[in-house]
């Protein structure tokens, strides 16, 4: 007769060790499922589904390390008021015409929101930013809110800190939101007097987070200023040295975009704001009472992130490339464009639309980053986009220009980190001639600092452009 076969172990390690692989497999097929269902680019799933079967503690170690979205059911019930609010600002008359469409009617959905009545300044230097902010805070009577990525405790921040204490001490509600890993410089000693003040301090998403520990990969970029219901500032500023002085070092320049915007829109970035409050701390912030109308501009607030369903940001820069018919401008310190938008600039060229993108030179950037974007340059100098690079100097601007009447200023690069990882930020302004020949005028002041990239300057060398290849494959992370 055959006889039973007994698993035997020779000591208790051996049992665990079994147990533990067994457990790995086991888990490794839950999260393969949930990779399979959440959705994304068949490309990545596909990875993630190989490195979590062939080395399951692995895999789900990185899975859990690098996440690429937060929970959101905490958010709905906050997020629930939007529609409440934007009803109340319609039946004032302050939303958009009914017979919007295009870019209007993506702006003036239930998801965005589309305001009327407000005036948008261009801030072209890093004083104009500061001294604007400073005249703001310093006549501000109820609160001051701010969200930033970077902020350094070097003389430029300090004296930012200084200026929060002292509308602190006159009973204004200050409230400082940074991101924990791009302000890692940052220590409770440097915000010590801002809280003995009455202030408030808080970091975002630290690596050990209560809710998500070691939430590295996903990161608020935002840069957003308000102040009271009157005045907001949105754009490419951090708050260090480089980005109030617009110098880096004594010769090279340092080249960034900010907007102040006042009126009905400006409730809607302390919307933005309440919910990476609620995010951060759990407390649920007042409401603003949306200023009256102050101007003619119709803006829109549109955001991105690991804490949204829908990107309303790239919606609308993909919209707004879409239904350009003279010219783009695009400005951004990095690009490695996800696939949607080449194929909308490329597609814009192609039907003779001039598209111009001012990013940063070899000089300037980190080395990796440079060369994987350089492995995007043949595609796009094939069909005609022209690319201008710094030669010395740092362009930190992300904007975006169509034709006289579109202008887009906010915190996302051209990167995939910023279209599906970063908080992000930006204020659409749409019919807005005077406030695009402002910029128009910046960027033609600038234009001597950057040179135009032909395809004679590429690499001709197998060797580099393997070496651009290489780099580009890391685009996801950079």
């Amino acid at each position: 007769m055959p006889t039973a076969v007994l698993w035997t172990f020779d000591s208790p390690w051996q049992l665990a060790a079994v147990l533990f692989a067994a457990l790995g497999e086991v888990l490794a097929l839950v999260f393969v499922y949930r990779v399979l269902v959440r959705g994304g680019s068949p490309a990545s799933t596909m990875l993630w589904m190989a490195v979590i079967l062939l080395a399951p503690w692995l895999g789900l170690l990185l899975y859990y390390l690098l996440p690429r979205r937060l929970q959101l059911r905490r958010l709905k019930r906050l997020r629930g008021r939007g529609p409440e609010l934007r009803q109340r600002r319609s039946k004032a008359g302050g939303g958009p015409a009914a017979t919007s469409f295009g870019l209007r009617a993506l702006l003036g959905s239930d998801g965005i929101g589309l305001e009327v009545g407000n005036e948008v300044d261009w801030l072209p230097g890093g004083d104009d930013f500061l001294s604007a902010a400073a005249a703001a805070i310093e006549a501000a009577r109820d609160s001051v809110c701010c969200v930033v990525y970077i902020f350094r405790p070097d003389p430029a921040g300090l004296r930012f800190l200084a200026m929060l204490t002292a509308a602190a001490r006159r009973g204004v509600a200050v409230r400082l939101l940074y991101d924990s890993l791009g302000s890692f410089g940052l220590k409770a000693a440097h915000l010590a007097e801002l809280r003995a003040a009455g202030g408030r301090a808080e970091a975002f998403l630290p690596l050990l987070w209560k809710r998500r520990p070691f939430t590295v990969n996903l990161r608020n970029h935002r840069k957003l200023l308000v102040v009271d219901a009157a005045v907001a500032f949105v754009g490419g500023r951090n708050v260090g040295d480089e980005y109030f002085t617009d110098r880096l070092g004594r010769a090279r320049q340092w080249l960034d975009a900010m907007v102040a915007v006042r009126g009905p829109v400006v409730a809607r970035l302390h919307e933005v704001f309440v919910e990476d409050w609620y995010t951060a701390t759990d407390e649920v912030l007042p409401e603003l009472v949306p200023a009256p109308p102050v101007g003619r501009a119709a803006a829109a607030v549109v955001c991105s992130g690991p804490d949204r369903e829908v990107s309303g940001l790239w919606y609308a820069l993909i919209q707004a490339i879409g239904e350009a018919r003279r010219s783009i401008e695009l400005c951004s310190p990095y690009l490695v464009p996800p696939p949607m938008l080449l194929f909308a600039l490329q597609l814009a060229a192609a039907r003779g639309v001039r598209v111009r993108i001012h990013t940063n030179g070899p000089k300037t950037e980190a080395a990796v980053l440079y060369h994987a974007q350089r492995s995007y340059y043949r595609r796009m100098l094939d069909c005609g986009i022209a690319i201008h690079e710094t030669v010395d100097d740092y362009s930190h601007s992300k904007l975006l220009l169509v034709d006289d009447r579109v202008v887009m200023v906010g915190s996302a690069n051209l990167d995939l980190r910023s279209a599906s990882l970063n908080f992000e930020l930006g204020v659409v302004v749409v019919d807005a001639a005077p406030l695009v020949a402002q910029i128009r005028s910046t960027l033609e002041q600038r234009a001597a600092r950057f040179r135009r990239i032909t395809v004679a300057d590429l690499p001709q060398s197998p060797f580099w452009r393997a070496v651009d290849g290489f780099c580009a494959l890391w685009s996801p992370l950079l």
